[in-house]
């Protein structure tokens, strides 16, 4: 018999058995977070404990991660004064402000960490420019059926907090 042939399935059951222990700790936590998500809290988190609800008592919100690694992120305050038209250029610059000031979304490409703790967006496109080719940390955590994203420290409307999104499972 050919020592090659002999031998391949030990090195087939020996690389099977490395990429395993490599993809196992992650890729079970990744399926976990692919689906849609409804936001149902998002609280700002102050040094001192205190806490306020960053877009509102009950905000409107959906996160998507798909399978491939692709994510999109939206977030809004309910009940925006309107504009009174379908052309958002027409808004009086303070409804504009408001509405920029009280929405966030963003999109891009997301990977979790190896130790299945923490989950890295890197943005493509965000109603926050600056945002736009950064990679921003989310540590979370998942327990039936409800996702929690927390940010590290950041300032967030002037203030040093971090803040702690609460997600549902819609599928």
């Amino acid at each position: 018999m050919n020592t090659t042939v002999r031998y391949l399935p030990a090195v087939v059951a020996v690389i099977a058995a490395s990429a395993l222990a490599t993809a196992t700790p992650v890729q079970p936590v990744r399926a976990a977070l692919v689906g849609t998500w409804k936001l149902v809290s998002d609280k700002q988190i102050k040094p001192d404990g205190s806490s306020v609800d960053l877009y509102g008592v009950s905000p409107l919100g959906q996160l998507i991660y798909d399978a491939e690694g692709h994510m999109s992120v939206h977030l809004l305050m309910p009940d925006l004064p309107e504009c009174g038209t379908q052309d958002r250029r027409k808004c009086s610059d303070a409804a504009a402000r408001a509405a920029f000031d009280n929405y966030l979304g963003y999109w891009g490409h997301y990977q979790v960490s190896p130790d299945g703790k923490t989950v890295v967006h890197t943005i493509e496109g965000a109603s926050a420019p600056d945002w736009i080719g950064t990679s921003q940390a989310r540590f979370f955590e998942l327990k039936d059926g409800t996702l929690t994203l927390t940010t590290p420290m950041q300032v967030i409307g002037g203030v040093q907090s971090k803040a702690v999104l609460v997600w549902v499972r819609q599928r």
